[in-house]
């Protein structure tokens, strides 16, 4: 059974972690855990785009679940992402989740499959693991048409949660919200966060962002609940300069000037999208509107 059988809010994805010799650090992975948590987020996400499911081998991705899990011990709900390169591999992941008893599993369909494969992939994921089951409806993952989520779940009871994020994402977001039985209990958004007030006005309930700015989208959507709504918007401008530039070299930077990774090292080249020293001076111009909105890991010097 699910520690949490009510999940909502700001589910922080995890970026993967790597040392100088491209392994898993597992002390940064374990920090940044442990970041979510202290920090104030509503549940952690590993590994999905964000973590670069696509490098990760399957043993060691396994072996990383039981370090998440050991950091959190139970202190946030936990969502074990199974995407891979196909769907035995999706239900290699969905069997190691039902083991290390995570809260819910996640998944894409892999690249290539049609919508008729993704359906199958998600009754395959309900025979093997007995807890929720996230639906992730993304753009170029063989993405789902409402009426086909909503007859989904209407077949398959354990999917009670989706994270929707095919773009535009709060149109689809209303969409969804309109078809689907209260079976769902919560639809995230994703894009970073980028849209969170609209997609709250459309029916999220959640939304699931790289982590290392979420504990900001927390206060959001905690005004926003609160019914203070300029001051949620006036809160998301102040961000959003930020996280229109987020890429994976941005999260890391971050979450090394917020104190909890200790490495910058990417496992492949980030090229163009690497940060040079004027992209660095301007995040930090950047972080000055939002740092009196950070309670902890407060922004330290280079």
């Amino acid at each position: 059974m699910a520690r949490f059988d009510d999940m909502k809010g700001i589910f922080g994805l995890l970026p993967t972690p790597y040392k100088e010799d491209l392994e898993i650090h597992t002390d940064d992975l374990k920090k940044v855990a442990n970041f979510c948590c202290e920090s104030g987020q509503h549940g952690i996400v590993w590994p999905v785009m964000v973590g670069e499911f696509w490098f990760l081998g399957e043993a060691e991705r396994i072996r990383a679940l039981d370090v998440v899990m050991e950091a959190v011990n139970g202190r946030l709900p936990v969502v074990f992402g199974c995407s891979g390169i196909s769907v035995p591999q999706v239900l290699l992941y969905a069997r190691a989740g039902q083991k290390a008893g995570v809260d819910s599993i996640i998944a894409m369909a892999p690249a290539r499959t049609d919508q008729d494969g993704a359906i199958d992939m998600y009754r395959r994921m309900a025979e093997v693991y007995d807890g929720p089951i996230m639906v992730q409806n993304a753009d170029n993952y063989a993405p789902l048409r409402g009426e086909q989520i909503a007859a989904l779940v209407d077949e398959i009871p354990q999917i009670e949660y989706i994270k929707e994020e095919r773009q535009p994402g709060p149109k689809h977001i209303a969409e969804v919200a309109d078809l689907v039985s209260d079976q769902v209990k919560c639809i995230f958004g994703g894009a970073g966060g980028k849209f969170l007030p609209d997609e709250m006005r459309r029916g999220a309930k959640g939304n699931m962002p790289a982590c290392e700015l979420a504990d900001v989208l927390v206060k959001i959507s905690d005004l926003w609940w609160a019914g203070q709504e300029e001051e949620a918007r006036a809160l998301h401008r102040r961000l959003l300069p930020l996280i229109n530039l987020e890429n994976h070299p941005f999260m890391r930077y971050i979450l090394k000037r917020r104190g909890v990774f200790s490495t910058l090292v990417e496992r492949a080249p980030a090229g163009k999208m690497a940060l040079d020293e004027g992209d660095k001076r301007e995040i930090s111009t950047l972080l000055q509107a939002i740092a009196g909105d950070l309670d902890s890991f407060l922004i330290q010097p280079e």
